[in-house]
């Protein structure tokens, strides 16, 4: 997706950003977005230098490394579905040897040598600095909150050993490669914090506690407060993470039988009892179908069951959606166990949280499989390319969120600022770039941002 023509600018309805500032031109937002992209992509190639080694051989170095991950990230940041996209973005951004644009051969041929993990050290830099900019708030929590999530995809090859061998209906013969992600749920922007490619046949609940001391060294108090899906976590799982001081609040489904029977019974018992209100409640809100309310019930009677000894809570979120016309309601019922106490976890921060666990999928994966196009075409499939893209789009990502829900917002129907559309954004930041044009690599090699490793 390339702009080749000067953009020109268009009104938009008046509105306020939440910083009070108005904002009532295209142009105005072009020009803020390509200050802010230009600064953030050069941050991104001075990082380049010192967190990538150069696996490539002295004389296969055609174009130097920071241009060729610079054009990937710029690649993703313009909506790019194809290596041979990127390659005609370099020719009009004037990368590589002499201004000539960098072919899709030599990028390709780059991230196949790359290991899994290149690319982890500028992503890690990357939250730090949106953490100094005060852009990791909490928003409608007290403390931060971490989600945790798997996702797999499909290969054709064994991925360097990584992916795992698989036989579909019709034994055809697949590859299967899977990694860990984790998103910061309590920021505004939802910034992903990093990834994890998991080996051949091991399995989520495997590889998560090394995921998450991880994610611990590298940011520290931020990451003390995790949720997790059902399938990601069990019963000794839950007991080690709570030795280690994290508090935990995870999904319970029919996976764990036992419990998941145990935790029904008693919350049936509490909800027919005389009297018996939810800890907290949600008005009833318009959705797409109607309205929905949301309401928490919690107990503490389990704490012990069954060898459970960390069980401070259970959980129980109904969902009612209730059709425009009243005709019909349907009731949603989701469980949760948690070892954070209740003056750690109001009920009012329960409902915050339960729908914030799902900004994993709506944000981060949602965005990466239909905006970025991860599923359907993945840029580039050689040996361990795909969890370095996977790392690339993880960086493209948080720039586009702190774009997107803090600078560039729009108007909402109700008159509240929202973040712009993925496509809406894409074009803005193309168009940015675009006339920027063949200055683009001597103004990020001359800009002056501050540095610190």
């Amino acid at each position: 997706m390339i702009c080749l023509r000067q953009p020109q600018p268009g009104t938009v309805p008046g509105r306020k950003q939440q910083t009070g500032r108005p904002v009532s031109t295209l142009q105005q937002d072009q020009d803020r977005v390509q200050r802010f992209v230009m600064s953030r992509l050069c941050r991104v190639k001075k990082l380049v230098l010192t967190a990538i080694s150069d696996v490539r051989d002295r004389q296969g170095k055609r174009h130097t490394i920071d241009q060729m991950f610079v054009a990937l990230v710029c690649g993703v940041l313009t909506g790019s579905k194809s290596m041979r996209g990127i390659e005609k973005l370099t020719k009009y951004l004037g990368l590589g040897r002499r201004g000539e644009g960098i072919s899709d051969t030599a990028l390709a041929a780059l991230l196949v040598r790359l290991p899994e993990t290149a690319g982890l050290p500028i992503l890690v830099k990357q939250v730090k600095d949106m953490a100094r900019r005060g852009a990791l708030a909490a928003v409608g929590l007290r403390q931060h909150w971490v989600a945790i999530d798997g996702k797999y995809v499909s290969l054709e090859h064994f991925a360097g050993g990584i992916a795992t061998l698989m036989h579909n209906v019709n034994q055809t013969v697949y590859w299967r490669a899977g990694f860990l992600r984790a998103c910061l749920v309590s920021a505004a922007g939802r910034p992903a914090l990093g990834q994890f490619a998991m080996g051949d046949k091991t399995g989520e609940i495997t590889n998560l506690p090394e995921f998450i001391r991880w994610l611990r060294e590298q940011y520290g108090e931020l990451v003390r407060n995790i949720t997790l899906d059902a399938g990601l976590w069990s019963k000794a799982l839950f007991a080690e993470l709570d030795q280690c001081g994290f508090r935990v609040l995870a999904g319970i489904k029919d996976n764990k039988p036992e419990l998941f029977a145990e935790v029904q019974r008693v919350f049936r018992i509490a909800r027919a009892a005389k009297n018996a209100k939810p800890a907290a409640e949600t008005p009833w809100v318009p959705c797409r179908t109607g309205r929905i309310r949301r309401q928490v019930w919690r107990l503490g009677s389990l704490q012990g069951w069954n060898g459970w000894d960390k069980l401070r809570q259970v959980i129980l979120v109904v969902q009612t959606t209730r059709a425009s016309d009243g005709s019909s309601e349907q009731q949603e019922l989701r469980y949760f166990a948690t070892n954070a106490t209740t003056d750690l976890l109001s009920p009012q921060e329960t409902l915050e949280l339960v729908r914030r666990h799902w900004a994993i999928e709506n944000d981060c994966n949602w965005t990466f499989d239909v905006e970025f196009g991860e599923d359907a075409g993945r840029l580039c499939t050689g040996n361990k390319a795909v969890f370095v893209l996977g790392i690339v789009r993880m960086i493209a990502y948080n720039i586009m969120q702190w774009l997107r829900k803090e600078h560039v917002q729009v108007q909402h129907k109700y008159n509240k600022p929202t973040p712009r559309p993925w496509a809406d954004l894409m074009d803005l930041i193309d168009k940015a770039l675009c006339q920027v044009g063949s200055e683009f690599w001597p103004r990020i090699r001359m800009a002056t941002v501050r540095v610190q490793m």
